[in-house]
C-alpha cells in the first residue's frame, strides 16, 4: 500500500501482478478496497499487472489542494500512470471513475490503449438528478438512518432483483450494508456532488480510444440505458449489457463481468 506525493495529494494505491497494466478507479465514496475483492485476483491470475488507487475525497484527501473535480481526479490517475511509468496501460472506471476515465480519455488519449467504462453515462436524467439531490439534502441534514433503513434502502437501489430473492446472498448483503458507514465526509461528499456532470455527449464524441461500455441491466443508479447512449457517444465504443446485475454488479455477477474485461482486452488491441 504505497503512499506517494502525487499532483498535489499523498496518493494511495496498490500495484499486484507483472504483465500488460490495468488501473482500476473506483467509483463514488468507495476506497479502492472492492476491486481486491474478484477484479484484481483474476486479472492478475490472467497475466496482467494490476493498479488501484484512492480517488481525492477518500481520507486522508478530504479536503485537497486543487478540490474534488474531475479534471484533478483524472490528473491523479495520470500523474501516477506517468510515476509508475505505464504509458500506454488498460483503464477500467466504474460509476464517477468511469466518468474519471473518460476525462483521461479526453486530456491524454496516447496514455491508454483500451478503456472499460462500468456503469458510465454521459449525462444524468430527471429521475438521477432527483436522486443525488435528495441524497445531498440527507448528507446536509446531518441525519443518520438507521441501520436496518440504510440496509434495506441500498439493497435496493444498488442490487438486482435477482439477489433480492436469493435468501442467503441478500442476507449477507444485508449484513454488508448495515455496517458500512454512511457517507458524511466532505471529500464523499464532494464526489456525490460529481455524480451530476452535466451533458458531456458532445465532448465524449471525439474520443476515439477503444472502449467498451458495460451496463448492468436492473441498474437504477446508472440505468443502462444511460450506459448504452454513452457507448453511441463513443466514435470506437462498444456496448455490452450484463444481466441480473444492480449497479453493484462487479460485485453481484464477478465472473461475467471479469470475463468482460478479459475477453475485451484479448479481443481488441489498441
Amino acid at each position: 500500500m504505497p503512499t506517494v506525493p502525487l499532483n498535489g495529494i499523498d496518493l494511495t494505491y496498490d500495484d499486484q501482478g507483472t504483465g500488460d497494466p490495468v488501473v482500476l478507479v473506483m467509483g463514488s465514496g468507495a476506497s479502492r478496497r472492492p476491486w481486491h475483492l474478484h477484479q484484481v485476483p483474476a486479472l492478475t491470475a490472467a497475466g496482467h499487472r494490476v493498479i488501484t488507487l484512492d480517488n481525492r475525497g477518500i481520507p486522508p484527501n478530504e479536503k485537497p489542494a486543487g478540490g474534488i473535480t474531475l479534471s484533478a481526479m483524472a490528473g491523479d490517475v495520470l500523474a501516477l500512470v506517468d510515476h509508475l511509468r505505464l504509458p500506454p496501460c488498460r483503464l477500467v472506471g466504474y460509476s464517477l471513475g468511469a466518468s474519471i476515465a473518460a476525462e483521461v480519455l479526453l486530456t491524454r488519449p496516447e496514455a491508454v490503449r483500451q478503456a472499460v467504462l462500468l456503469a458510465g453515462r454521459a449525462r444524468v436524467d430527471t429521475f438521477a438528478r432527483a436522486v443525488i439531490r435528495a441524497e445531498r439534502e440527507l448528507a446536509d441534514s446531518g441525519v443518520a438512518l438507521p441501520a436496518a433503513h440504510h440496509a434495506v434502502h441500498s439493497a435496493l437501489r444498488y442490487l438486482s432483483p435477482a439477489t433480492l430473492r436469493d435468501d442467503q446472498a441478500v442476507q449477507d448483503w444485508l449484513e454488508v450494508f448495515q455496517f458500512a458507514p454512511q457517507p458524511t465526509g466532505p471529500g464523499q461528499l464532494a464526489q456525490l456532488d460529481l455524480d451530476d456532470i452535466g451533458d458531456r455527449r458532445a465532448r465524449y464524441r471525439s474520443i476515439r480510444t477503444p472502449a467498451l461500455c458495460v451496463g448492468f441491466r436492473d441498474d437504477t443508479a446508472v440505468p443502462a440505458a444511460a450506459t448504452r447512449e454513452l457507448a453511441d457517444c463513443l466514435p470506437n465504443g462498444r456496448y455490452l449489457e450484463l444481466a441480473d446485475c444492480g449497479h453493484y454488479g462487479h460485485l453481484e455477477r464477478p465472473a461475467e463481468v471479469n470475463a468482460a474485461l478479459l475477453d475485451f482486452f484479448a479481443g481488441s488491441e489498441a
